[in-house]
């Protein structure tokens, strides 16, 4: 038969002997189920909780020489999980005897639970948990004061999210504070999460919190009665969210650019500049970024409270450490964050330990930008206005400047301000007073404070044996919240413009070689045949 509109012709039945094997076909076996798969892969599974499907039919294949099917690799994984950490049901009945083991080799870890009542007796449904960690609680108090928070979407068999409370150390490393299990994110839900915190966790004042522009992070941050509002705290957003929100509105990337620019200056004049061009280039856009408090997103405006921390980014790191724990029981996740949290403190306690021992006085973060600092200090013109109150005018190599107040510790670049450790002009200004400069670097940097934030000690959790007996009520998952169905969950992830790959290279068509389109689609068919 002919095909339309071409030269070519299919053939539909063919009544002679077959002489080709195509190599392709499905070489599956039926002895070759998805128990014995879940039996091979358990060791991969274990040392790597995202292990693919498409890797474990790759593993299979090597083993046996069968290309066993995607259902198949797929029922493997969930059997092997269940193998390994147990049901999923039945981990949230073991979820309160496992927090009681915790809390009995770790003193002083916090956990709240939230439930609701049931038709059946000595029951309830699960709700809500909190946990933070004793070591956690007792580093916070020597870092930085801002906090990150997010939530993260669970993908085991109950649906769920996954809400964390990050802090950031000396050395501008992540430092994992307090979790919690919800049955969503919303306005009850976070306002819950941050007065857990706030309660039970830290009650230090004028704690920078930064996050996304979350309806339900942005009520909860608002409501007087949480602790949380100004200026027992103070409320910013991730610049990176803030962008893609006004990429989504706007699709201008020069537009967005100048958004990152403005967000980024550090001073006022700086910010008026890059606000005034997105103004002659769409006046829509500058109504749109006016709206918008400056204070939550503009470093220029911020008063010093984000210490440089313009985005959650820390966050998302952690959150890519968690995210094949996060489609595991629910103990199982509650256990990975235990684990996790002692490794860094082990490895970060040691390095603090060392550079203590070698009287390092600042952290390697802040003592790289100090040395860049200390060079260009050195090309710049001093003038002296009042040796009293150590008045000076700084100007750089490239004709900028700038006042200096070493009494007041300040000067008009802002980046003193706001990474809480000296700018170029204030070092040149000291070195021209034969001042130590070191005494304007805040104390979260100094290498004693970095080893004090990582000093608490993680204790070896006993033996499920030795655990304390649980005789409360029996708690059991939200029928609601159970995914039905087999195959891979669906994922419930809002994609936007962050998740799509700057510079990612067009599609290839492989008959003509010519981009935006594929062969299936390709108008050039009957020319290249």
């Amino acid at each position: 038969m002919v095909v339309k509109d071409t030269s070519l012709f299919v053939i539909n039945k063919y009544t002679g002997p077959h002489t080709c094997v195509n190599p392709c076909l499905n070489q599956d076996h039926h002895q070759l189920d998805s128990q014995l798969v879940s039996t091979h892969i358990k060791a991969l599974i274990q040392a790597q909780f995202t292990l693919s499907t498409a890797a474990i039919q790759a593993s299979v294949m090597e083993k046996w020489g069968y290309q066993i099917s995607y259902k198949k690799a797929l029922d493997g994984k969930h059997k092997a999980i269940r193998q390994l950490f147990g049901d999923f049901s039945q981990s949230y009945t073991e979820l309160p005897r496992l927090f009681l083991g915790i809390e009995q080799a770790n003193l002083g870890c916090v956990v709240v639970w939230k439930t609701c009542e049931t038709n059946m007796p000595n029951t309830e449904v699960f709700q809500r948990v909190f946990w933070s960690f004793k070591p956690s609680i007792e580093g916070f108090q020597h870092c930085r004061p801002v906090m990150s928070i997010d939530g993260t979407h669970l993908y085991g068999k109950y649906k769920g999210k996954l809400l964390i409370a990050m802090g950031c150390d000396g050395n501008n490393q992540l430092f994992p504070l307090a979790f919690a299990i919800t049955e969503g994110e919303n306005t009850d839900s976070w306002g819950w999460f941050l007065a857990c915190i706030r309660n039970r966790v830290t009650q230090r004042t004028g704690i920078c919190v930064i996050s996304d522009r979350h309806p339900g992070i942005m009520g909860a941050m608002a409501d007087p009665h949480l602790g949380w509002a100004a200026p027992c705290a103070y409320h910013r957003i991730c610049m990176r969210h803030f962008a893609s929100n006004f990429m989504t509105r706007f699709k201008d990337k020069v537009l967005k650019n100048l958004v990152c620019r403005a967000a980024l200056a550090s001073t006022e004049c700086k910010f008026k500049k890059h606000m005034n061009t997105i103004g002659r280039i769409n006046s829509e856009a500058l109504q749109w970024l006016e709206v918008v408090p400056f204070q939550l997103w503009a470093l220029s405006h911020d008063g010093g409270r984000r210490y440089g921390l313009m985005t959650t980014n820390i966050l998302e790191v952690f959150n890519s450490v968690l995210k094949g724990a996060r489609s595991l029981p629910i103990t199982a996740l509650v256990q990975l964050t235990f684990f996790r949290l002692n490794s860094y403190f082990v490895a970060r306690r040691e390095v603090g330990a060392n550079r203590l021992a070698s009287t390092e006085r600042f952290t390697p973060y802040v003592d790289a930008h100090i040395q860049g600092r200390v060079v260009k200090a050195g090309s710049m013109e001093i003038v002296l206005y009042d040796h009293v109150k150590g008045l000076f005018h700084v100007k750089s190599r490239r004709g900028r400047t700038h006042r200096v107040n070493l009494h007041e510790k300040n000067c008009t670049c802002g980046k003193t301000l706001i990474y809480g450790f000296p700018c170029s002009h204030i070092i040149s200004a000291c070195q021209h007073r034969c001042v130590d400069f070191r005494s304007f670097v805040e104390g979260y940097y100094t290498t004693k404070s970095y080893y004090d934030t990582w000093a608490p000690l993680f204790h070896q959790i006993f033996n499920e044996d030795d655990w304390p007996l649980y005789d409360g009520t029996v708690i059991v998952p939200p029928a609601s919240m159970q995914r039905f169905g087999s195959g891979r969950p669906k994922s419930t992830r809002l994609h936007n413009e962050m998740d799509v790959r700057e510079g990612k290279s067009l599609i290839t068509c492989g008959l003509c070689k010519q981009l935006g389109h594929n062969r299936r689609s390709c108008k050039n068919m009957n020319q290249v045949q």
